[in-house]
């Protein structure tokens, strides 16, 4: 039993948490679903109720489903590159614990620290033409057929910009995967060796299942933050250019509220968000937890 004055002690640092996080994150959620069946300027107290107008509006424009394949591209083809380039690099820095590959683990991790905008600036300048950076690396290496405007042409965009954004996180989930690889049981690999279980074996049925929790969390973590970086990222370096080429829900969110006003059709695309992000992390647990669960 929890005396009276645990009681106390324990509200004393809830109360002022619950209280930051319902005025900074559970009011603005709330409100914004309210908002998502009213019209509103934003500078006015004049909200009038639409009932699911904005909803028939959000289905029936055509920009709002550019944008949702956008989110499906990045969402499919970001986590598996970064998931499978995080898992390679991680494997082999725990198998070769020099001091070399201590160094390297370091700088792989930078670009995750570094702001998402500096980060966008950084290859922006990359894929110019101007500068010929990645195409005169492709005529270097025989491939200049596959010269491309990188930032311009419709086609290729969602694929450049998915680019950085493997870049940026590739570094902390391989940390990550380090520190869950480590804590396998040296003796699982022995008794996986005596079996004669060579390193893709024991990679597949040893170290995969050893790590499989943090592969779960970490893949409903990107998940989330996948969004934020994205819009950060593709916001500075193509607004959703070419002709709504590159355009995300959340691109087209800010820009239904900042640039046209319209706050009740940008609530209705954050309430689409919210559903779709909901439903991708419940399909996330559902499948994987299924994988191993009795490991």
């Amino acid at each position: 039993m929890i005396e009276k004055k645990d009681k106390s002690f324990l509200l004393l640092y809830l109360v002022p948490t619950l209280g930051i996080y319902t005025v900074f994150c559970l009011y603005p959620c709330l409100k914004s679903l309210v908002l998502s069946v009213c019209n509103w300027s934003g500078y006015s107290d004049n909200i009038q109720f639409v009932g699911l107008e904005n909803f028939k509006r959000l289905f029936a424009d055509p920009i709002v489903w550019q944008a949702l394949k956008n989110n499906v591209f990045i969402l499919v083809f970001c986590t598996l590159f970064t998931f499978i380039l995080a898992l390679a690099f991680s494997v082999m820095f725990t198998r070769n614990k020099s001091i070399y590959h201590r160094g390297l683990k370091i700088i792989y991790f930078i670009p995750y620290v570094m702001s998402v905008a500096v980060v966008s600036i950084l290859w922006m300048f990359i894929f110019n033409s101007s500068f010929d950076l990645v195409n005169g690396l492709l005529d270097a290496i025989g491939l200049g057929s596959l010269k491309r405007v990188w930032l311009g042409e419709p086609d290729v965009i969602m694929g450049a910009l998915t680019v950085p954004l493997v870049w940026i996180n590739v570094g902390f989930y391989m940390l990550m995967f380090i520190a869950a690889i480590l804590g396998i049981p040296d003796d699982r690999y022995e008794a996986a060796a005596i079996d004669g279980a060579g390193s893709w074996k024991q990679f597949v049925h040893v170290t995969i299942p050893g790590i499989w929790q943090e592969i779960r969390t970490s893949m409903v973590f990107f998940c989330v933050t996948a969004f934020n970086f994205s819009f950060e990222l593709v916001y500075v370096m193509t607004q959703g250019g070419p002709n709504r080429a590159s355009e995300l829900l959340t691109t087209y969110l800010y820009e239904n509220a900042f640039v046209y006003s319209d706050y009740g059709y940008a609530s209705a695309i954050g309430v689409l968000l919210f559903v779709i992000l909901f439903i991708t992390i419940f399909l996330i647990m559902k499948i994987t937890k299924a994988r191993y669960q009795d490991e």
